[in-house]
């Protein structure tokens, strides 16, 4: 009788030392720096969630403690009422790290989440870190949901694909050098990316061994907007150039050509003051392409009536054509507007737009567009 108690004392101690491991919800959080999150998962998810799983026994052993690093952007604790974008970021050799998306995430205001235990290997502790680091950092951080992307290269691209099935406000998936997870069958684990409103960017370097996963990927994905991106070379990390391009391409379609989101309200107020303030460090070429941007933004969102915002955005067509009329931002411009609508016909004619890329190019050479259309005619096959 004694011993059964000094056990059950000596398991309630266990629990509570293994819970005090864990890092408190009071823990203070620096901006712009790196800090490591303690947190666990308790209670083992659903075999039937879980496409990678096989038996309740792969359930059970995600159970544990794992570890995230995390980064807030500037300005977090600003404003106790924003709400945030969040990256999440996994390795195939885990101990996930921001690399060339750096600069990009600094820019662009997000938190992101690396995932340390997460690795290429069995299924259980890759999925356990990702439920205990996405279920911490939702109650630490003021995450906005429906704002959530996730990637990783090679074995992590694989992984990031489950967790966007895992858990809701997932709008992006971005994958490196690798297709999404698949099962013992070698099927794709794909049906719970077939949803809207998802976006899928796939970047591959021209030679890599996994290559010819563009193609086995685009139809099965169905409806949803995928983007590819390759570069010269093989199974390496992704460029931070071609990183950018996806991730912005998927901020375009959440704030300019995607359907306005009536949750997201607060979000697009938020990110056209933004806007506004950075157009104060701009002049010239950049200045205009900001303000066209604001512009387009504002449009597409319902902004321009909105009594916080509206006497600024006011003020931006005049300026617009103002900046227009120098000779040199209007000779950009013109090659802009070339590009754009050259860009509409491309799945039409793929040829046909190879030639227009090529010749403006040419006529507009020097110009900002002129270099993005001799890129797409180099990378259209």
């Amino acid at each position: 009788m004694v011993m059964k108690r000094m056990m059950l004392m000596l398991g309630v101690l266990s629990t509570v030392v293994a819970r005090a491991a864990t890092t408190p919800l009071t823990e203070p959080l620096p901006e712009q720096r790196e800090i490591t999150i303690t947190c666990e998962l308790t209670q083992a998810p659903r075999v039937s969630d879980v496409p990678v799983f096989d038996s309740s026994k792969d359930a059970e052993e995600a159970k544990g403690t794992y570890h995230y690093k995390l980064w807030l952007p500037a300005g977090y604790h600003a404003d106790p009422q924003r709400r945030w974008p969040c990256l999440f970021i996994a390795s195939p050799g885990g101990n996930a790290n921001m690399g060339s998306l750096r600069e990009w995430v600094k820019a662009n205001g997000y938190v992101v989440v690396m995932l340390v235990e997460s690795r290429n290997g069995p299924w259980p502790p890759i999925i356990g870190n990702f439920l205990a680091a996405h279920d911490d950092v939702v109650q630490r951080v003021r995450i906005q949901e429906g704002l959530k992307i996730a990637t990783g290269f090679s074995g992590a691209a694989r992984a990031s694909s489950i967790f966007v099935q895992l858990r809701p406000g997932f709008i992006g998936l971005i994958l490196q050098e690798a297709g999404a997870a698949y099962g013992d069958d070698n099927r794709y684990l794909v049906t719970g990316l077939k949803r809207s409103p998802l976006f899928v960017a796939m970047v591959m370097g021209k030679t890599d061994k996994n290559h010819s996963e563009i193609a086995r990927m685009k139809p099965l994905l169905g409806g949803v907007k995928t983007l590819v991106l390759e570069f010269d070379g093989g199974h390496q990390a992704s460029p931070a150039d071609k990183m950018s391009q996806a991730l912005d391409w998927i901020e375009r379609q959440i704030y300019e050509e995607g359907p306005p989101q009536p949750a997201l309200a607060a979000v697009y107020r938020a990110r056209a003051r933004t806007q506004l303030d950075q157009l104060a460090a701009l002049t010239g070429w950049e200045r205009y392409k900001k303000v066209e941007a604001v512009l387009t933004f504002a449009r597409s969102r319902n902004l321009l009536a909105d009594p916080s915002l509206g006497p600024s955005l006011a003020q931006l067509p005049a300026e617009l054509t103002r900046l227009r009329a120098d000779p040199v931002i209007g000779r950009e411009a013109q090659a802009a507007d070339a590009l754009r609508n050259i860009e509409q016909m491309r799945e039409r004619s793929p040829a046909m737009f190879v030639a227009n890329c090529r010749n403006l190019a040419k006529q507009f050479a020097g110009t900002e567009a002129a270099a993005r259309a001799q890129e797409l005619a180099d990378a259209t096959k």
